[in-house]
């Protein structure tokens, strides 16, 4: 599969009802919410910022995998 925000190669760890477990060796380990992966059809993440966003997840959220959910995804913008 490809990484949800970068588009390299990553890894699948786990599918359910909250969400997807990617492991990107760029982007790490994080989940994206089932509600966002339907979103993935019609929109794109702004890579940058969204992976700021889950460096400082991991960073003040230690023992948390980092989450992408529809409260704290960032989206690119249409042009």
């Amino acid at each position: 599969m490809k990484c949800y925000l970068c588009g390299m190669n990553a890894q699948p760890l786990s599918d359910s009802a909250a969400g997807q477990v990617v492991q990107c060796p760029d982007c790490g380990e994080y989940r994206v919410s089932q509600e966002v992966l339907r979103e993935l059809n019609e929109r794109q993440f702004d890579y940058l910022p969204m992976r700021e966003a889950l460096h400082r997840q991991r960073q003040t959220q230690a023992s948390v995998l980092a989450d992408i959910n529809s409260l704290n995804a960032i989206w690119r913008q249409p042009t």
